[in-house]
């Protein structure tokens, strides 16, 4: 610790998740002197590597399960394929059982998935709707990624008057962008309620709103906007899981000279100074990038250096998680009764009773009591066997709605109930899964808080609906001097992206150069 503060560094980055990670990398390329601090005793924060069960030999991703939206630019920039990160896409990328037995699948290529189906006995005008549907969200893609302005992820947001400009002012891609339910959209085209009932989960995954509230359409185009392998709206498995990203990222900052410090907590942000760690000791810096959730970068200001317009910000941001996260060991794969042509555990497996149980749900978990109207599944082993003891499996759960406060006790003693609950809504599709779990973790949200230090649990570091999405996520400029945000709650949105770590570092280079 004493020869950290003996230096006067360039920048200092509070917490080493795969954002704080990836700024650090950008600073030190820059020619930078860079310190990362990180409070726990592992690199990667949401998106790292576990060890929950008594047998080592599981890996698990406890937080961070299928990489989607990692920026093909960072990529590249920081050669994490040399670093080790190799992905499997997810095909078909969604597979669904459904109430009546049968089951539909969303392949990678839409051919396939309309050829499933006819198979399957649906009608050509939805077949055709389901492309009209996925082809809405790939022109706002094409468009917000690629469009007029290029990239309108990289750097700061654009301003809601920009972005309609970027669309050419076409109305129902500006409402999918900002006010459409996701039940909506897919009413618009999809007549067929099967198709609904597997669909309707990706406008709603990760977020505290039903398929029917406004804005949940813009969920499902946030998780649409990647390039995975130069597949477009795919997702896949990380050999060796999800930490092996932030590890790569890592790997690329410390090859660029920055130093990466774990087990050091940082209890205050001295602006113009640098840091004050756990124990007193401070280290200078003449800028500080903080991975932190913006409610906690704040809290670790000193209040008379906090913008008004940062603390007001600061205190109206939405961070209540209604997720609940299972990782479990199996002995093996469960076994799903619906009928299917394809490997079902090689997708990831939307399990739910339908939009109008979830609906349901979250009404019930905004009163205070869990309810699962929805979950997704996914198994690593179906590609990866390196995460597991030869023959044994891995299955991890996002499963929603279970609220940060219970009307009704607490975590403490209803995690195993509310656990009992996930499994119940597997059960319904997949009758033996109690019998393959040989060993189970529940992390509800005030667990994710605990162990990420996400502030409600939240993975998103903040609600990702229109209200707080684009120029209303926060800024990487925090108009505190020498702070910069790089976090899951700045531009572009949550999830593994790393964009928003380039944002920041990018911003701090073209300071420190001025």
């Amino acid at each position: 610790m004493s020869a950290l503060a003996a230096k006067d560094w360039d920048a200092v980055v509070v917490g080493g998740g795969h954002n704080g990670l990836t700024a650090a990398a950008y600073l030190a390329r820059a020619g930078r002197s860079v310190l990362v601090l990180e409070a726990r005793e592992r690199l990667g924060g949401a998106c790292t590597l576990d060890q929950p069960f008594e047998d080592d030999r599981y890996l698990i991703s406890p937080c961070a399960y299928v990489v989607g939206l990692l920026d093909p630019l960072v990529i590249r920039e920081l050669e994490l394929e040399r670093r080790g990160f190799r992905v499997s896409i997810c095909d078909p990328n969604l597979w669904c059982p459904l109430p009546d037995g049968g089951s539909i699948a969303i392949f990678c290529e839409s051919e396939r998935t309309a050829e499933h189906l006819r198979a399957n006995g649906f009608a050509e005008a939805d077949v055709r709707g389901l492309r009209a549907y996925e082809e809405v969200f790939a022109r706002l893609r094409r468009l917000l990624r690629n469009g007029p302005r290029g990239d309108t992820w990289l750097g700061s947001s654009p301003s809601r008057s920009d972005l309609e400009e970027v669309l050419g002012h076409d109305e129902e891609l500006i409402s999918v962008l900002f006010e459409a339910s996701i039940a909506d959209v897919l009413g618009r085209y999809i007549a067929d309620e099967r198709l609904v009932h597997a669909l309707f989960g990706q406008g709603v995954i990760g977020t505290f709103a039903g398929p029917r509230d406004p804005g949940t359409a813009s969920v499902k185009l946030m998780h649409h906007q990647g390039d995975l392998l130069g597949h477009g709206a795919v997702w896949g498995y990380v050999h060796g899981g999800m930490g092996r990203v932030s590890f790569a990222i890592a790997q690329a900052a410390a090859d660029a000279g920055a130093v990466l410090a774990a087990g050091v907590a940082v209890v205050r942000i001295l602006p113009g100074v640098g840091v004050e760690t756990e124990g007193g000791g401070v280290i200078r810096a003449r800028v500080v990038v903080s991975n932190a959730d913006p409610k906690r970068t704040v809290a670790m200001l000193p209040p008379g250096d906090v913008p008004t317009e940062l603390s007001e910000r600061v205190a109206g941001w939405r961070t209540e998680s209604p997720v609940v996260k299972v990782n479990a060991a199996l002995s093996r794969l469960p076994a799903f009764t619906a009928t299917t042509e394809v490997e079902p555990h090689r997708g990831m497996v939307s399990v739910t009773q339908g939009p109008d149980a979830a609906h349901e749900a979250v009404e019930a978990a905004r009163a205070g009591e869990p309810r699962i109207g929805y979950a997704e599944l996914y198994f690593q082993t179906a590609y990866d066997t390196s995460i597991a003891p030869p023959g044994k499996h891995v299955m991890s759960v996002f499963a929603q709605y279970a609220p940060y406060e219970l009307a009704d006790g607490d975590w403490e003693t209803r995690r195993a109930e509310i656990g009992e609950l996930v499994l119940d809504a597997i059960a319904a599709y997949a009758p033996d899964v109690r019998g393959c779990v040989e060993a189970m973790e529940v992390l509800g949200p005030p667990d994710v808080e605990r162990r990420t230090g996400l502030t409600g649990g939240h993975i998103f570091q903040g609600e990702a609906l229109p209200d707080q999405m684009w120029d209303r996520r926060l800024d990487h400029r925090t108009g505190v001097d020498g702070l910069y945000l790089c976090g899951a709650a700045t531009h572009p949105a949550g999830s593994v992206i790393a964009l928003n770590g380039r944002n920041a570092a990018m911003a701090a280079i073209a300071d420190l150069n001025a």
